[in-house]
């Protein structure tokens, strides 16, 4: 299932890689979003289901292919993914008793040195914790999310969780996961591969992560990436107690960027990518903290204004 909007120039590569599967899918089904750049018209040349959606989240999308989906399993990737060829055949082979998902590895590819920095910075504790959805892993593991772009669910255990939340703009793989984890298991297999081609610059990444950690922040998941968002807030409230505390905490963090992105870079021998790699964290965790401050003030408001609505209306009765 490819959730698309505005793809034209990749999902061609996306559907032939599909349709190139040592385990041929069963149906493929492409929900647009309404594009304007002709995706539709590229999609019909192939041999594909094509559904549209007018929520406007990849959520929204999801759940319409789901509700449409025919087979007892329903795989997910995106139209700027390329699956490898034994994909499918890899997920699959991941279920077993328990098993509700399972995922794979997301190998993005850089086009230039920033998406390069922004590629090697993600792929990094810092950069994105234990989530799978942006670090490479090795070995086959019981995770507690998969990645929207390279998962497989049982369909019987999507639909008995009610499937995608189409409310939420991110984060709506990670929402749907910490739901299905009550009923389940979630696997990561590192042999079910993709090629992830995001073209992403700098400002437009700034912009995704701001968009991820709000998801997360109005559905409030509670996981090591709340620390940024958590420090943020400390550390900007700090001045009005101590301007030295301040500036000795911004030294600090300064400093263990500057080392971590050393040893990376120099682990990989790409030492020309360490200025930007520095700069990426800090645009990483100042717009995902921002975005997850921002959710869950979304959360709160909405909250307060559901209890508003009960009280009104007991109030009323």
């Amino acid at each position: 299932m490819i959730p698309v909007r505005n793809e034209a120039r990749k999902i061609a590569k996306c559907l032939d890689a599909l349709l190139a599967q040592s385990l041929p899918p069963i149906e493929i089904i492409v929900v647009d979003g309404h594009s304007t750049d002709g995706t539709v018209e590229t999609a019909m040349k192939f041999p594909v289901k094509i559904l549209y959606e007018s929520v406007g989240t990849r959520a929204g999308a999801n759940q319409i292919g789901i509700e449409h989906a025919g087979g007892d399993y329903v795989a997910f990737t995106d139209a700027d993914c390329i699956p490898d060829r034994d994909w499918l055949a890899c997920l699959v082979r991941g279920f077993e008793e328990g098993v509700v998902g399972v995922g794979g590895a997301v190998k993005n590819l850089g086009n230039n040195d920033w998406e390069n920095s922004i590629n090697m910075a993600v792929n990094s504790f810092l950069g994105s914790a234990r989530s799978v959805q942006g670090r490479v892993f090795t070995t086959r593991r019981k995770v507690g999310s998969i990645s929207g772009c390279n998962s497989m669910y049982k369909k019987e255990a999507l639909m008995q969780v009610g499937g995608f939340d189409a409310s939420l703009p991110t984060a709506e793989d990670t929402e749907l996961n910490r739901r299905l984890r009550k009923i389940g298991t979630l696997i990561y297999t590192p042999d079910a591969a993709i090629i992830h081609n995001h073209t992403r610059g700098l400002k437009a990444f700034a912009k995704r992560t701001y968009q991820y950690g709000y998801g997360k922040g109005k559905c409030v998941i509670r996981d090591l990436q709340l620390v940024p968002p958590i420090a943020l807030a400390f550390i900007l409230f700090l001045p009005l107690i101590s301007v030295t505390a301040f500036l000795l905490l911004i030294l600090i963090y300064s400093i263990v960027l500057a080392i971590y992105t050393g040893l990376i870079c120099w682990k990989s021998r790409e030492i020309r990518y360490f200025g930007r790699m520095f700069v990426v964290f800090i645009v990483e965790h100042l717009s995902y903290s921002l975005g997850i401050w921002k959710g869950l003030f979304s959360c709160a408001v909405n909250t307060l204004r559901s209890s508003k609505r009960e009280v009104d209306s007991a109030q009323a009765k």
